[in-house]
């Protein structure tokens, strides 16, 4: 649990936020829905044969294991790639489970055997039981062809939480309206020129024009990463360790979170104005 934001249980009233593992899965306690965010919850990310154009294993162990999920549980992807589609994890999950994706991601459910699933792409937004709003956010240059980000909006309280796995975009109409959290990358990957996701100061001054109460770390540890991609293509420019001081400068003293496996951040409902 994170000190000074004490979570609710599941079936509560509210939007929690919880970190499942110490890369980018993550899961979102909506009003008593959860909704699960590219699992990885076994065995180890790997492409290429045994690995050898990537791999990576936990550093610490996981929040969540696929018999934790219920029936009523939702698995969101936001992208086919295997670092947010594990296959492993996949072919543990039952496949009576709903999965919401992109296009490419949801052809891959469909492949695995899961029987219920619903497309999410960039620019569009799906109601889920009147309770929750999904809204894919198109990211920028190259993921904008089979990647999204999301924004989670509770019905309920009008919590607005935006998840982006790389790369926002400069601008969004959606996002200008302001969210509570931004889910945010801090360490940026070069590889081949091209930027592969965003750093901390790119995060922050995101975080400043959306005016975010809270930034919270993802896909953190790049260097843990093993094969021929990290060691050979990427360059890691690392801003975790001046993430919580940046933060608290920029949005406010404790505002900024890395999160361990299993934390959460309960997040208040937003003040109704009148």
């Amino acid at each position: 649990m994170v000190a000074g934001d004490t979570a609710e249980p599941v079936a509560s009233p509210g939007f929690d936020i919880e970190r499942v593992d110490d890369y980018q899965c993550w899961c979102m306690h909506i009003d008593g829905q959860r909704l699960l965010v590219d699992p990885w919850l076994v065995d180890d990310l790997e492409a290429g044969r045994e690995g050898r154009l990537f791999k990576r294993a936990h550093q610490r162990p996981v929040a969540m294991r696929p018999r934790d999920l219920k029936p009523a549980d939702l698995v969101l992807l936001t992208s086919a790639l295997p670092t947010h589609a594990h296959r492993p994890t996949l072919a543990a999950l039952d496949r009576s489970l709903r999965i919401i994706a992109p296009p490419r991601a949801v052809a891959l459910a469909r492949r695995m055997g899961f029987r219920s699933t619903i497309a999410l792409g960039a620019g569009s937004r799906i109601d889920l039981d009147r309770r929750i709003t999904l809204t894919g956010i198109r990211p920028r240059f190259p993921f904008g062809a089979f990647s999204i980000g999301v924004l989670f909006e509770s019905l309920a309280d009008g919590v607005r939480v935006y998840l982006e796995p790389h790369l926002a975009p400069e601008r969004h109409p959606i996002l200008e309206a302001g969210v509570d959290v931004l889910i945010t990358p801090v360490e940026r990957i070069r590889m081949l020129g091209f930027s592969l996701s965003m750093d901390l100061e790119e995060s922050v001054a995101l975080a400043k024009r959306i005016r975010a109460r809270w930034v919270l770390a993802t896909g953190t540890d790049a260097r843990a990463a093993t094969g021929f991609i990290p060691e050979r293509l990427w360059r890691v420019e690392s801003g975790a360790e001046a993430f919580d001081a940046v933060v608290s400068l920029h949005i406010g003293e404790g505002r900024g979170r890395l999160l361990a496996p299993g934390e959460r951040l309960h997040i208040p409902a937003r003040r109704r104005r009148g």
